[in-house]
């Protein structure tokens, strides 16, 4: 069984590009363009892992980490920032806020991946 991407991207080609990504990388992949939908999917399929990024309209990144981590069962779904902002403030708060990790765009797509095999790893989770 393919293991689930659940990835917030606001912007249309950022979100297709890395669909295509993932999805060549053999992860299923449910794609939303804002928080307030990234959590209705969330509640529907709970993913292996979430990939979001923080500046989208309706509900930012960090509000939906919050939601997110309100649902205990969710506490060990690796959590991964995927955005432009890339000052050491940024950086610190999410991680103070429980993500796994974060990526700054552009990415590069091999780093994508080795990021996200990291995370799913069973050694480790």
């Amino acid at each position: 069984m393919k293991q689930c991407i659940l990835l917030l991207e606001d912007n249309d080609f950022i979100r297709e590009n890395t669909v295509e990504i993932l999805e060549l990388s053999d992860y299923e992949v449910v794609a939303v363009s804002d928080g307030v939908e990234g959590f209705r999917m969330f509640q529907m399929r709970r993913p292996d892992l979430i990939l979001c990024d923080i500046q989208m309209p309706e509900m930012n990144g960090y509000d939906f980490l919050r939601e997110v981590r309100k649902n205990e069962d969710a506490s060990s779904i690796p959590f991964i920032f995927f955005t432009a902002f890339s000052e050491k403030k940024e950086i610190s708060n999410a991680f103070k806020m429980g993500a796994a990790d974060y990526i700054i765009k552009p990415f590069d797509a091999d780093e994508l991946l080795r990021i996200i095999e990291k995370h799913l790893s069973p050694m480790f989770n």
